[in-house]
């Protein structure tokens, strides 16, 4: 018996040094996009409207981007793009084509965490590629940040937002393309501050103060969905960003109720709330300020991001700055490479 609790011992102590290591493993920085890149339109998620998606393709093709469109990208089971393993090949195909530089998945909606399990991590960690979208692909955004230690990108989407860039959408489309496009970084420059919109939203101060973290999250029922899971949330020490839609408030109240419950609320350095449509926007917002107020880290509300034509891509796992006190938001480093 003695021999045995030995033997369990030497191999916790074989394992857990692996774990850490895997845990401080050092994030990794797509290439930046450039005219003459190959990106690549996929359907992970939710139905893609063949007619808004090919208004972007003509727009990306202008731009000078060579644009992949599967032959089957338009596929439809009830409210998902397909089977699971339809989904899922696409989009490891898209990650294990050598050619490919970004990403673009069509839309979000629903289906995401099914195939959470059968994406090629490491193809991905191996070659990093630019990944956007947001919504229900903020379940991507987690896995990668887990699976791969990749920066991905909350971002405007295909068929909604990045098809149009004039009126309401011209901020989410100059944010889009400063963050993603080589021409925008200047030589030996490193980081940039977020901008907002001259006639939208900006960051109000909820809890003062400054913090330094990775930006992580994204919507909050993804973020809900995939606690206890292997590609959920890793919130110690980093800033926590949060957005929905179409929820009622008492359902954002036991959200952010499992989220205090299980310690998440406890671990972050600070928290950027984005928007929060489609519900009592006034009820809403006292939920919010009732949990987030209570912390003791920097918190900021009315943040451009989530379902709203001025949302900002934001890089999710980079290093940021928090400035509650001036409403700021700065990404330290640059990042793509």
């Amino acid at each position: 018996m003695r021999k045995t609790y030995i033997w369990c011992w030497l191999l916790l102590g074989l394992l857990l040094p692996v774990r850490s290591a895997r845990a401080q493993e050092q994030w990794v920085k797509p290439p930046a996009l450039r005219p003459g890149d190959t990106v690549m339109l996929v359907a992970p998620a939710g139905p893609a409207d063949k007619e808004r998606v090919l208004q972007f393709v003509r727009l990306l093709e202008k731009k000078g981007f060579r644009v992949v469109v599967p032959k089957d990208l338009f596929r439809r089971d009830r409210y998902l793009a397909g089977s699971d393993d339809e989904r899922a090949a696409e989009l490891n195909a898209a990650i294990r084509d050598p050619k490919v530089r970004a990403i673009f998945p069509c839309r979000g909606g629903y289906g995401l965490t099914r195939i959470l399990d059968r994406i090629d991590y490491a193809a991905l960690r191996k070659d990093p590629k630019i990944i956007t979208v947001f919504s229900d692909l903020t379940a991507l955004h987690l896995a990668v940040a887990r699976k791969a230690r990749v920066i991905t990108f909350h971002s405007p989407m295909p068929e909604f937002d990045l098809r149009h860039e004039e009126g309401d959408y011209a901020y989410a489309a100059r944010s889009f393309w400063r963050t993603l496009l080589a021409s925008a970084y200047g030589k030996g420059e490193a980081g940039y501050a977020v901008e907002f919109p001259a006639d939208g939203p900006k960051p109000v101060k909820l809890v003062g103060g400054k913090a330094r973290g990775r930006l992580v999250g994204g919507n909050l029922t993804l973020i809900c969905a995939t606690l206890g899971t292997p590609y959920a949330l890793e919130p110690k020490g980093n800033v926590l960003l949060l957005e929905d839609t179409g929820e009622a408030p008492y359902r954002v109240d036991r959200m952010l109720s499992q989220l205090r419950l299980a310690g998440v609320l406890d671990a972050v350095a600070g928290v950027v709330v984005g928007d929060f449509s489609k519900t009592d926007v006034k009820e809403t917002d006292r939920v919010l300020r009732e949990y987030l107020g209570k912390l003791k880290v920097p918190v900021v509300l009315n943040f451009p991001a989530g379902h709203t034509a001025k949302n900002a891509t934001l890089p999710h796992g980079a290093l940021v700055e928090l400035d509650a006190d001036a409403g700021s938001l700065r990404v330290v480093e640059n990042p793509v490479r």
